[in-house]
C-alpha cells in the first residue's frame, strides 16, 4: 500500500510495467501527459520513472534537461538512438539502463526518482543505420520488424531497474515507436477534441493489428486523455464540446477508455515545456497551480486502469504462449 495525499492509506499502487504514450497526429499532448503523469506518480507514490524520448524533436528530452545539457549528451553519442545502435552492433559493456539521466527540471518530488533516455535530432538518420544492420541476407520488411522487435526488447528490459517505464512517441510511424508498440504493456493515446485527431487512432489501430496480431487497440488501451479543451465564458461551449466528444468516442471507437478528467488548454501545462531558466526544484503543487488536483485525479485513474489492465494480461499470458520469431543482425 501506499501513501495517498491526506496521509491516509490506499490499496492503489502501480505495477511494474511498459506504457507508451503515442498518437500518430502530432500536436495532441502526448509529452505535457506523459510527464504530468510521470511527476503525478512520483509525487503521490514514490515510484521511480523512466521516460524514453523516441521523438526526434526531442520535447521530453528538453523539458527534463534543458538545451544545453541535451546538446552536451548529443555531442556525446548519449541519446537514445546511439545507445540502440551499440546495442545492435552487440558492443559489450554498459547496459542500456545505466544511460539513463536524471531529471534536472521536474518536480522536488520526483528529484531522484525520475531519469530519461534522451532524444535527437539525427534519430532518422540512425534508425536507417540500425535497419542496415538487419539487412544482411534478409528483405527489407523482415529487417524492419526484426530491428523493432529487438529494440522492444531493449525497452522491456529496463523494467528491472525502473516502477514505469513510460516511452514517449512521435507522431507517425518509426522504427523506435513501433518497438513502442511491440514492447508496450499498455498505451496512453493522448488526443485533441477533433475528428482529425481521432481519426489519427484509426491509424494506430491498423499498426497495432499489424504489430501485434495478438492484441488489439482495446487490449492494450489504459486510457485515452482528452488534452487542450478551451472553455469559454459561461461555460456552455465547453459542456457542448464535452458532449461531443463523447458521442464521438462511442461512434469511432466502442470501448474507449476515457481517463478523467479532461486536461484543459492553460498556462501551466502549456508552460512545461519552458523550463531551461529554472533555478533548483520546485513543488508539484507550485508548478501545476489550479491543476494540480485535477493532474492527482489523472494519476489515480491511470494507475487503477492501468493495474487491472496488467492483471487482465496476467491471466491472458498464463493461458497462452507467444510465438517464436527469430532474428539476426550482422
Amino acid at each position: 500500500m501506499q501513501p495517498d495525499r491526506g496521509g491516509a492509506m490506499t490499496t492503489i499502487d502501480l505495477p511494474k510495467c511498459v506504457m507508451s504514450a503515442i498518437n500518430f497526429k502530432g500536436g495532441t499532448g502526448k509529452t505535457t501527459v506523459a510527464i504530468a503523469i510521470a511527476e503525478g506518480l512520483c509525487h503521490l507514490l514514490r515510484k521511480r520513472i523512466l521516460i524514453i524520448d523516441c521523438d526526434f524533436q526531442c520535447s521530453a528530452s528538453i523539458t527534463l534537461l534543458g538545451r544545453k545539457v541535451l546538446n552536451d549528451l548529443i555531442s556525446q553519442g548519449a541519446t537514445l538512438d546511439c545507445q540502440l545502435q551499440r546495442q545492435m552492433n552487440r558492443e559489450r559493456g554498459v547496459r542500456l539502463s545505466a544511460a539513463a539521466v536524471k531529471a534536472r527540471h521536474c518536480v522536488k518530488e520526483a528529484s531522484d526518482l525520475m531519469f530519461i533516455l534522451p532524444g535527437n535530432p539525427d534519430m532518422p538518420r540512425r534508425e536507417r543505420q540500425i535497419l542496415a544492420s538487419f539487412m544482411v541476407g534478409a528483405d527489407i520488411h523482415s529487417a524492419y520488424e526484426c530491428a523493432s522487435r529487438r529494440i522492444a526488447e531493449l525497452y522491456r528490459s529496463l523494467v528491472q531497474d525502473f516502477d514505469l517505464v513510460l516511452i514517449d512517441c512521435p507522431p507517425g510511424l518509426t522504427l523506435f515507436s513501433e518497438a513502442a508498440i511491440r514492447a508496450a504493456d499498455g498505451l496512453i493515446i493522448p488526443t485533441l477534441p477533433s475528428e482529425i485527431s481521432f481519426a489519427a487512432i484509426d491509424h494506430l489501430r491498423t499498426e497495432i493489428k499489424r504489430a501485434r496480431p495478438d492484441h488489439s487497440l482495446e487490449d492494450l488501451l489504459v486510457g485515452t486523455v482528452i488534452s487542450k479543451l478551451r472553455q469559454r465564458s459561461g461555460g456552455d461551449h465547453y459542456r457542448y464540446q464535452v458532449n461531443s466528444i463523447e458521442k464521438l468516442l462511442d461512434r469511432a471507437a466502442p470501448g474507449f477508455r476515457i481517463l478523467r478528467p479532461y486536461l484543459p488548454y492553460c498556462r501551466e501545462l502549456e508552460a512545461m515545456t519552458w523550463r531551461d531558466d529554472e533555478v533548483g526544484h520546485v513543488s508539484f503543487g507550485r508548478r501545476y497551480g489550479q491543476l494540480s488536483g485535477m493532474i492527482e485525479q489523472l494519476v489515480d485513474e491511470f494507475t487503477v486502469k492501468c493495474g487491472a489492465l496488467m492483471a487482465r494480461r496476467h491471466l491472458k499470458a498464463r493461458s497462452s504462449q507467444p510465438a517464436s520469431f527469430t532474428c539476426q543482425s550482422s
